[in-house]
């Protein structure tokens, strides 16, 4: 007799906030995209140091692209160090389980005489 295969499939479920994100997202590319067509050819003067670097009729859509690259940048690096820090937490709330998974384990050892004594002297001193 053969044996019998159970075939799971997987259940495709959109969030709500997962198709709001998506909208978002092709709304700010169109928008980027419209921006950059409208702007191509339109040129800016940078200033990074005032008095000592100055960068005169550069495209806008390359301004934009810098801009982009460097906002990317910098969320990765605030990224890192935020998963990092969760890690972190994440490591010490494992171990605090643990000691407390073993407090626990240690308290279910405890026969039920010692503490009925136990209770039984504080009630006699109470009175």
């Amino acid at each position: 007799m053969r044996p019998r295969v159970v075939r799971r499939t997987i259940p495709l479920e959109v969030k709500p906030v997962w198709v709001v994100r998506m909208l978002l997202f092709l709304v700010l590319v169109v928008v980027v995209t419209g921006f950059a067509m409208l702007n191509g050819s339109e040129r800016a003067s940078v200033v990074v140091w005032p008095g000592s670097v100055v960068f005169y009729d550069v495209p806008l859509v390359l301004l934009l692209f810098e801009a982009f690259v460097l906002g990317a940048i910098v969320w990765f690096v605030v990224s890192v160090f935020h998963e990092v820090t969760l890690r972190g937490s994440i490591r010490r709330l494992k171990r605090e389980n643990a000691d407390l998974q073993q407090e626990i384990a240690g308290l279910r050892s405890i026969s039920l005489d010692g503490i009925e004594e136990e209770t039984g002297d504080a009630e006699r001193l109470e009175a």
